[in-house]
């Protein structure tokens, strides 16, 4: 019986191993006919690039220990065929991207297991991606280098462009203007220089975030989390900010004209030379905020209670009927 049980145990793992090779042999297969596929150049060779794409795409599902070879295989195809990032400046117009580039991209921001090692870093680096109108709602585009990329008027909600252990996603100069990014996680992403001109981002996670000299004229933040934020010389003119959380952020030079900052949480941020003019800061917590030389005498919905605690000094200027605490707070 023993020697029975022993043939059949070794018979069975045999067995097993046998199929471990068969699969083995079929993933390989598969990815090998995926490159084949993505390889096809040429316009009239499309659909079969669609198709390596996707069945790259299935293969990252099916084979875990392969997404991140699929990764970079992905990547590299949209590096190599996505429009290069010019020598000089960068042009006014970004051409959309190719359908295959486009598809690439998609599947990436959809990869089965983006906070796994290996699999966080996407390197799209030296490309000018043209992803106006994109629907890309809960995408994983952390650590992404998006630098430059027209993303104007697509949608991103819930969508996840923040920093990873290896990299910070980069969006500088990037063109969002209209986007929608409510809900999205833009934690320690550089956005300076980028344009958010009317996009909707009420929601949004942007902790830390590098957003100096950003265009944001007319966004709409209402309750979004900037804290720690770099707006330095960014605009911020007629832009939504009820509830906002601001708390230590940094507003050096900022343009906030007109800016609604109603319950804005501005605990120990710094609104040094920020312009303020037609600012509405009703209910607005200023807590250790920095007003030193600012001129609040255009600002709307201001009273004495919420400076009470602030850092004035004596070239703040307060609006009319708003008097000067009689304990000012200096740093």
């Amino acid at each position: 019986m023993l020697l029975v049980a022993a043939g059949l145990f070794y018979t069975n793992d045999a067995n097993r191993k046998q199929q471990q090779v068969a699969i083995q042999g079929q993933v390989a297969e598969r990815f090998s006919t995926g490159i084949d596929q993505l390889g096809q150049e040429g316009n009239n060779k499309l659909s079969i690039r669609l198709g390596g794409i996707y069945a790259l795409e299935r293969l990252m599902r099916d084979s875990s220990a392969d997404e991140p070879t699929v990764i970079e295989v992905l990547c590299a195809f949209v590096r190599t065929h996505a429009a290069p990032w010019p020598v000089e400046g960068r042009p006014e117009r970004v051409a959309s991207s190719t359908p295959d580039v486009l598809a690439a991209i998609v599947v990436l921001a959809r990869r089965p297991s983006p906070k796994a090692e290996g699999n966080r870093r996407l390197d799209l680096s030296g490309t000018l991606l043209g992803l106006d109108n994109a629907h890309l709602v809960d995408a994983d585009l952390s650590g992404a280098v998006l630098t430059g990329a027209s993303l104007s008027r697509a949608n991103l909600t819930g969508a996840d462009l923040s920093d990873t252990s290896l990299s910070t996603a980069d969006l500088s100069y990037a063109l969002l203007d209209h986007a929608d990014l409510v809900d999205a996680n833009l934690n320690y992403s550089d956005l300076s220089g980028a344009q958010l001109n009317g996009a909707t981002m009420g929601g949004a996670t942007m902790g830390g975030a590098d957003l100096t000299a950003a265009q944001l004229d007319g966004a709409d933040l209402r309750e979004a989390d900037l804290g720690g934020a770099d707006l330095r010389e960014a605009d911020l003119s007629d832009a939504d900010l009820r509830d906002t959380h601001l708390g230590n952020a940094h507003f050096n030079g900022a343009d906030l004209g007109d800016a609604d900052l109603s319950g804005a949480k501005l605990l120990g941020a710094d609104l040094r030379d920020a312009d303020l003019r037609g600012a509405y800061l009703r209910d607005a917590d200023l807590r250790d905020a920095d007003l030193r030389g600012v001129n609040l005498s255009d600002v709307f919905g201001l009273t004495t209670e919420q400076l009470i605690d602030a850092n004035l000094d004596a070239k703040t200027r307060l609006p009319s009927g708003v008097a000067r605490p009689t304990s000012v707070r200096t740093r």
